[in-house]
């Protein structure tokens, strides 16, 4: 089964600045703003129903919401629950790991991750790729710092009822539960900064990321029209074979951004 649906150079850039050396994360738990619960569960419904319109409402883009909307319906999942929150001091940035579930309510191998900024009076996820401001890229790797990203991006009890399933049904599930992992690659990178954490806390880096989200940015809409049509295929083999192209597509919009990356240590 796979674990992490995302671009491989973005794993690649744990070996060179990755978080082994961290120190651990500040021990402050502040509990998540009532606010930014009611967003999540209103992105939990929106997807469930595929309600682009509403989607949009509470996305920090607000654009191309029907891809993932679409997506959710034809994969036949949906968000679940919260797993782990982080706020900022201030108040007005979070990083959320949930679940996602099958139709039967299933969790499913891989967490996704949302960032939750405040916009003004209201909250807003981001749920489809944006660029993010500079100091909120920064503040979540502060938040981040001393996590070990395989503890929170993998839900184990998941990957382990699938490993049970019997060899002659395997097949079929194993097709649906990989393209329902790979709905991610619908929505926005979010996961990037669990994997990221320390690193994210250098100034360079953010700038780094600034420029990684646009190129990113610029993907989704430049392969939107195929993202669409992929969102849409029900068949999970074919879904996943239309993701392919798209996805090589994309490791070649980030490329060489991991290189630019300052090893916190020296940052």
């Amino acid at each position: 089964m796979k674990k992490w649906i995302l671009p491989l150079v973005l794993v690649v850039m744990l070996g060179a600045c990755g978080n082994g050396e961290e120190q651990p994360a500040e021990e402050v738990k502040r509990p998540l703003p009532e606010a930014v619960e009611t967003v999540y569960a209103d992105y939990q419904e929106a997807l469930r129903q595929g309600d682009a319109e509403a989607l949009a409402a509470l996305d920090y883009a607000g654009e191309r919401t029907d891809i993932p909307a679409t997506g959710a319906v034809t994969r036949e999942l949906s968000p679940g629950d919260i797993y782990e929150s982080w706020v900022n001091e201030a108040g007005d940035v979070a990083y959320l790991v949930h679940e996602m579930e099958d139709a039967d309510g299933n969790e499913l191998p891989n967490r996704l991750a949302k960032v939750a900024i405040k916009d003004g009076e209201d909250w807003k996820l981001v749920v489809t790729p944006a660029v993010l401001p500079i100091d909120v890229i920064g503040e979540v790797g502060e938040l981040l710092t001393g996590i070990e990203a395989n503890e929170y991006g993998v839900n184990p009890e998941a990957n382990a009822r699938l490993a049970d399933v019997p060899e002659d049904e395997a097949g079929p599930i194993y097709d649906r539960v990989n393209a329902q992992t790979d709905y991610v690659a619908l929505e926005a990178d979010n996961n990037v900064f669990l994997l990221l954490s320390e690193t994210l806390t250098v100034p360079e880096n953010q700038q780094v990321m600034i420029d990684y989200f646009e190129a990113y940015v610029n993907w989704y809409d430049e392969q939107e029209d195929g993202l669409r049509a992929a969102a849409a295929t029900e068949d999970p083999v074919e879904y996943l074979e239309a993701l392919e192209p798209l996805k090589q597509k994309l490791e070649q919009a980030i490329d060489g951004y991991d290189e630019r990356l300052v090893d916190p240590s020296f940052g």
